[in-house]
């Protein structure tokens, strides 16, 4: 094993300036969610390059895609590497999906060239929309991942962890109706919504400090009247409510609706809560393949580092409640610097960051290597699988 693992690391070597050319590529053309047109295009073309078969529009979505090098359905086990390329508005990949699409793009083609005999065995599927977009969920509804056994990808950030929670995410958009009225001459004619409004913010501050460690209850106000003469008939806002379990994230959405329902309640206002899809779930870890990655990580020089119990969501959560998946994080810049930014953005193609891409696609390689050639950690991987569910 200890040699095979010396060869997928030769292999990552032999294609780092492929790699590196893929990151930077996608970095100069950021493309938002469902909009990755350039960079599908880009990856699956350097896949054929790499003699992968290549499948695009899976799911009914134009921006995703299948990379293999045969035809696998009697072929099991089955791991899939999974590659982002979606871009934020404006800051472009301050997420560094650029490195990951680079990464599992690597991670494919190196542990594909080792294992010749079982290729098929191995598959890159490019997920689109991640930044809210929800491709995996599409995806996933659609059945691409049917032939799948374990799912793996990195994500860069600011420390090291095989593994951590996340939270899951229910986006909703609340809407109070009121009555309109002169705000000095007749304001008992009045029902003004965006009193109602504010109640419910008032309202959903006064319960975070009751609130778990993971859970959380944020927004903003995206309309709140026309002039300040004229009592608001219309109120509007935008929240997140997060959750590191299901049973909790419906918890707080009830309290949520509480306090929406008892502040049109008390301001005489009609109220709308609409559920904004896609939903995200909480990930489903899965310590077997985590303990593999970290013993990788280990075997590579890369430090693991303490939580730092910061919680992000992502759609990997719905796609971990369906078949096991790996979600580890590898540091390109300093604790601290947060993801999202112009300065994490810039990191991924640093010295460092360059050097991390090179980490983080023989980790996913290796750990994809142990997952496929161990019937042990396949039991333990299933076993941890049915007994979180």
């Amino acid at each position: 094993m200890e040699a095979e693992k010396s060869r997928i690391c030769q292999e990552v070597d032999a294609i780092s300036e492929t790699l590196f050319s893929i990151s930077t590529y996608l970095k100069e053309n950021p493309e938002t969610a469902y909009l990755e047109k350039k960079a599908c295009e880009h990856l699956t073309a350097m896949l054929e390059t790499h003699g992968f078969s290549v499948e695009r529009g899976i799911g009914n979505l134009e921006t995703a895609f299948r990379g293999r090098l045969s035809e696998f359905r009697a072929l099991r086990p089955t791991v899939a590497f999974l590659a982002e390329y979606d871009a934020l508005p404006k800051i472009g990949h301050g997420c560094g999906h650029n490195l990951i699409a680079a990464a599992s793009f690597g991670a494919a083609v190196a542990l594909s060239r080792i294992m010749k005999d079982e290729a098929g065995k191995v598959a890159i599927i490019g997920t689109p929309a991640e930044e809210g977009g929800g491709g995996k969920i599409r995806l996933l509804e659609a059945g691409v991942f049917e032939e799948i056994d374990a799912a793996m990808m990195f994500h860069p950030k600011d420390r090291n962890f095989a593994g951590r929670d996340n939270l899951g995410r229910i986006e909703l958009k609340v809407e109070f109706f009121g009555k309109s009225a002169h705000a000095s001459s007749s304001p008992d004619r009045g029902r003004n919504a965006l009193d109602a409004l504010v109640m419910a913010y008032i309202g959903m501050n006064s319960i975070r400090q009751h609130l778990k460690s993971d859970g959380r209850i944020h927004g903003i106000i995206t309309h709140g009247g026309e002039a300040p003469n004229v009592i608001p008939n219309y109120a509007a806002g935008l929240f997140y409510v997060r959750a590191a379990s299901r049973s909790y994230l419906d918890e707080l959405f009830e309290r949520f609706k509480g306090c929406v329902q008892g502040a049109a309640l008390t301001t005489g206002t009609e109220v709308k809560i609409e559920v904004i899809p896609p939903s995200l779930d909480p990930i489903r870890r899965n310590a077997p393949l985590e303990d593999a990655a970290r013993q990788n990580m280990q075997h590579l020089g890369i430090s693991v580092d303490t939580d730092d119990g910061r919680r992000g969501s992502s759609d990997i959560g719905n796609l971990s409640h369906h078949i096991p998946v790996i979600h580890p994080y590898l540091a390109i810049v300093a604790p601290g610097v947060p993801g999202h930014s112009a300065e994490f953005r810039d990191a991924t193609t640093s010295a460092r960051g360059r050097q991390t891409l090179i980490h983080a696609t023989k980790l996913l390689a290796m750990t994809a290597y142990d997952y496929l050639t161990s019937s042990q950690l396949r039991k333990k991987v299933s076993e941890e699988f049915k007994h979180t569910q």
